[in-house]
């Protein structure tokens, strides 16, 4: 171990699932835990899941996708209502150090900030890939007259 190299651990699908799981897998999972499915939405090409109350630190929501009636994507949304912007660019440094320790390191993916009227609008993302997984980081804002509206988010994806 004198190189400094450390193993990358593979990426896995949250909450031991598997890519193709159905539906009724997933809420059958959650039915014995104190988590709600508390939005249902059908699309042309599957079914989206939201769910709130999956305990693990700062997790507000997660959303499963599926397409052809299996699971093709995992979106877990963390945040803090009483954060402000620094404490959620912290969060997300944070974040991003973990997944690079775990995963090796990630590829930037965009950086911006722009105005778009009278909204400051800041998006930076990360990606990492592994065989036909990828993962990937988000951090977005959209701030106006001192409100603001602030997502961190990883996306777990079928690549």
């Amino acid at each position: 171990m004198g190189s400094g190299a450390h193993a990358v651990t593979e990426i896995q699908v949250p909450f031991n699932f598997q890519w193709g799981d159905p539906v009724k897998r997933i809420e059958q999972s959650l039915s014995g835990t104190k988590a709600n499915i508390v939005e249902r939405t059908k699309t042309s090409g599957g079914e989206t899941i939201v769910v709130q109350g999956i305990p693990q630190r700062h997790l507000e929501r997660t959303v499963f996708y599926f397409k052809n009636g299996g699971l093709s994507e995992v979106e877990l949304q963390y945040g803090n209502k009483t954060w402000d912007i620094v404490q959620y660019e912290r969060f997300f440094d944070e974040v991003r150090r973990n997944v690079d320790k775990k995963y090796g390191p990630g590829r930037l993916m965009l950086r911006d900030r722009n105005r778009e009227q009278d909204v400051l609008l800041t998006l930076a993302g990360y990606q990492w890939i592994q065989g036909f997984m990828s993962l990937r980081l988000f951090f977005y804002t959209a701030e106006k007259n001192g409100e603001s509206i602030k997502v961190l988010s990883l996306h777990y994806r079928e690549a």
